[in-house]
Parts: structure tokens; C-alpha cells; sequence
């Protein structure tokens, strides 16, 4: 993967995230002005550029991978529970938008067993997908190990066969840069369903409906964040997928000048990139 695509993807999560935050929780129809710029506001009061768990997650990702200089499962799960705790990796001094089925993962795994996903048949959560860019970036030179460490990583919060399934599709056609014949039995699926908000079946078809419809990085997530439920996570996924379609360099400037810690995140990106480059 070029290095302008494997930032894109990275910093596309963290555009992503907070253009959608604004809409979070809202149905389409309830959308009177179509967000097309980063404002804020949302049901959580976001400041203009602010990120919410998406970013905050990967960012707990991002640090234990630069940390450890390899996939380190436990300093990920000392992470998780340290952003749980405190909103360390995050844009606050406290935890906010969490979702249940992370928090109760988290609150159980520890630095020696952080595999804690629940298998349940309804444990299908967009908690994963929306996490998955530092992993890809710490291997963009090899996508079987990509692959690997995102199921992984997943698994410490979310364990049934959607999960591992739609994981392992995502990570694969993302690296790839297109859409792989193997998964199409995935994207029979509808995402006009109330009912399967939130999920990562959702997300998944979301991004790419969104990349499909459009022609840029910004087209593509303006779409998908007007779509609504939830939009910051819809965002994020989308905005991997576009990032690394159309590289950061076609991120638009106003959106990354708005982008809370733009400079870190920038960094931490580029630290990740080398450390895929000695794969």
C-alpha cells in the first residue's frame, strides 16, 4: 500500500468519526441541514473537530503497537481498560459514548486473558470495524498478518462469527483497495433496516455503499454521514475505506485543519508506517 493511501486510511477513521458524531443517534428524516463540514454539537456536544470511541480506540491501539513495536495483545487490553477508566487516548478526561458491549468486554479482560468478546448471536457490534486502520497500517506490507491481528484484536471485545467473518472481509478488500468475490454472500444485506443499526454488518456494507455512490474521499463521507443511527462509527468505517482509496493528500484541508490533534494523530500515523515497513 503507498504511503499516501496508508495515512489516508488512518486519518480518514479520526475525519470520519467526528463529521458523523454530529449525527449521531439521528434518523434520516430528522437530518434537516446535511452535514458537510465538521460543526460539532450531536447528543454528546462534540467541539468542532473532536472525535469520539472510535478514535479513541484506535488511538489505544495506535500507542501499544508504537510502545511495543509489534502486535502486543496485552498492552492493548492495559490500554482499552486505562481509556475505560480515565478517557486516556481520547479528547477528554473522562470515558464517553462507550458502547455496552465494549465496556462490558473491557471491565472483564485483563493484561493476561484479553481475549473477553462474547459469542452470543447478537453480539454483532460495529465496536471492531470501527478500529481496525492502526492495525492495517502497522501491516500494510503484508495483509495474512493484517488479517490475523485485526480477528484478534477484535475478538478482545466482540466474538461471534459475524465479527471474525466481516473483520477478515473488511481488512482484506481495504488492504486490497477493492472488493473481493470471496465476500460477496456479505453484502446481502440490507442497510435501510432500523433494525440492523449498529452493527458491523451494517458499517461494513454502509462504507462501501458510500464509496460506490460517490468519486472522492469527500463525497463518500458526506453520504454516509447523512445516512444518520450511527453515524460517527458509519463515518470512521467510511472513512478508512475512502482514505485509503483516495489517499490522505485527497483528504479535504478544511476538514483536517478543523481535526482535534491533528498533529499526534499525523505522527503516530507515520511512526506506524515504518513500523510496517519492517515487516
Amino acid at each position: 500500500m503507498e504511503k499516501d493511501n496508508a495515512i489516508g486510511m488512518f486519518m480518514g477513521l479520526f475525519i470520519g468519526d467526528a463529521l458523523g458524531a454530529t449525527n449521531e443517534f439521528l434518523r434520516p428524516d430528522d437530518i434537516s441541514t446535511p452535514v458537510t463540514d465538521m460543526v460539532g454539537g450531536g447528543v454528546h456536544e462534540m467541539a468542532v473537530g473532536e472525535w469520539s470511541d472510535d478514535g479513541s480506540m484506535s488511538l489505544a491501539i495506535a500507542d501499544a503497537y508504537i510502545t511495543k513495536g509489534r502486535f502486543a495483545p496485552d498492552e492493548i487490553a492495559q490500554n482499552f481498560k486505562d481509556w475505560k477508566a480515565t478517557g486516556k487516548f481520547g479528547t477528554r478526561d473522562y470515558v464517553f459514548d462507550i458502547g455496552n458491549t465494549c465496556s462490558t468486554a473491557i471491565a472483564k479482560l485483563t493484561t493476561e486473558h484479553p481475549y473477553a468478546g462474547s459469542s452470543a448471536p447478537d453480539a454483532s457490534g460495529n465496536g471492531t470495524i470501527m478500529r481496525l486502520a492502526p492495525i492495517m497500517l502497522a501491516n500494510h506490507t503484508c495483509i495474512p498478518m493484517a488479517i490475523a491481528e485485526s480477528v484478534a484484536v477484535s475478538l478482545m471485545t466482540h466474538g461471534n462469527k459475524d465479527i471474525v467473518q466481516y473483520t477478515a472481509a473488511f481488512v482484506t478488500e481495504t488492504m486490497a483497495g477493492q472488493r473481493a468475490a470471496d465476500f460477496a454472500h456479505l453484502r446481502k444485506f440490507s442497510t435501510r433496516e432500523y433494525r440492523t443499526q449498529g452493527t458491523i454488518m451494517h458499517a461494513y456494507n454502509m462504507a462501501w455503499q458510500g464509496v460506490l455512490q460517490t468519486n472522492s474521499f469527500e463525497d463518500a463521507l458526506v453520504y454516509v454521514v447523512n445516512k444518520g443511527h450511527d453515524a460517527d462509527t458509519n463515518g470512521a468505517v467510511a472513512g478508512m475505506l475512502a482514505g485509503r482509496l483516495y489517499g490522505y493528500s485527497n483528504i479535504p484541508k478544511r476538514w483536517l485543519d478543523k481535526l482535534v490533534k491533528h498533529d499526534e494523530l499525523l505522527a503516530m500515523a507515520e511512526a506506524l508506517y515504518k513500523l510496517g515497513e519492517k515487516e
